[in-house]
């Protein structure tokens, strides 16, 4: 087992990767940890009776977990056995849900007031068992960011103030951070690293408009020029079009079934 010293110094390794790369670093650590998720559970736990339970519950993954399982399946070359296994069930629930469209009115209407509604209501309300990991990552990866700029003083406000900082929903996710809401200094800080982003992003959406124009003879600033795709995801987070996370195993066993 990892000592909990080991495991500190890795979420702050993992921590500070992602505050270095492009983008809000919490949604970095979340899908990563999306894409290790998916790899493991397709490598290892397809036999796994609460991972199968979880899974069929929701009727397999939401559409941009799904998809993303395919991408990983593909780009990790795992071969779609593992897949097939855990969406087996999924299709035979699913069909025999649907068998009571064979049966009485009555029971057709019953069917589509109740499972439909509460399958539906479920998944928007509560996504698929991966949205429920991934939200549990993001209140991981907040806490532990914040905890480090509480201890580490400088050095962690440093990083995070030389990094593209969070996107406003993981703002607002420390900001309801226990340790946020009891730390006035911590508060004051969050708040006066995102204004300042946002008054430069401001500044940078009105330029790109302003030199565009054909009168204006003036160079774009790299800055600029990104500002436009800097406003979408800092208000609705990130999303990539590559996978983030390799596995350690790589090209072993590729295409086994888990057991």
């Amino acid at each position: 087992m990892i000592e909990w010293r080991e495991a500190v110094s890795l979420f702050a390794g993992q921590l500070q990767r992602v505050l270095s790369e492009p983008g809000c670093p919490i949604c970095r650590w979340v899908r990563r940890d999306e894409e290790a998720w998916i790899w493991h559970t397709l490598y290892e736990c397809t036999g796994d009776p609460g991972v199968r339970s979880e899974f069929d519950s929701s009727h397999g993954f939401c559409h941009s977990h799904a998809h993303l399982m395919i991408e990983v399946t593909e780009k990790h070359h795992l071969g779609g056995s593992s897949v097939a296994r855990m969406y087996e069930t999924v299709v035979q629930s699913y069909r025999e849900m649907l068998e009571v469209l064979h049966k009485p009115k009555s029971k057709l209407k019953q069917w589509l007031s109740h499972e439909c509604s509460t399958l539906l209501s479920e998944r928007e309300t509560k996504g698929c068992m991966l949205c429920r990991a991934s939200r549990r990552t993001a209140r991981r990866a907040v806490s532990f960011l914040l905890q480090e700029i509480q201890q580490g003083g400088d050095l962690w406000r440093a990083r995070l103030h030389e990094s593209d900082g969070l996107c406003n929903p993981h703002l607002t996710l420390a900001l309801k951070n226990r340790l946020a809401r009891e730390d006035r200094t911590l508060w004051q800080f969050l708040l006066e690293d995102h204004l300042r982003r946002l008054e430069e992003l401001e500044q940078q959406l009105f330029q790109l408009q302003r030199k565009q124009s054909y009168d204006v003879d003036e160079g774009i600033t790299p800055e600029e020029a990104l500002s436009w795709q800097e406003a979408i995801w800092r208000f609705t987070g990130m999303k990539y079009g590559e996978l983030l996370w390799r596995s350690n195993l790589e090209g072993i066993g590729r295409g086994q079934r888990s057991s």
